[in-house]
């Protein structure tokens, strides 16, 4: 997989929830697929942003686990 840039799963995660707010508000909240880590503190590393892909892709196929 190539590496993802923060602002890419930015408009990723908008895309997925289909709102800025929501999207935003997901980006600053503990996540339960991450190990309650915060998504918008991932984004500074490759492994970091492409966890936070993995979660996002997941939800886009419809995977709430």
């Amino acid at each position: 997989m190539p590496d993802i840039s923060p602002v890419a799963l930015i408009q990723m995660a908008e895309t997925v929830f289909e709102s800025r707010e929501i999207a935003l508000n997901w980006l600053e909240s503990p996540i339960k697929a991450l190990g309650e880590e915060v998504p918008s503190k991932l984004l500074g590393t490759p492994e970091g942003c492409r966890r936070v892909y993995q979660v996002l892709a997941k939800i886009e196929a419809g995977d709430f686990s």
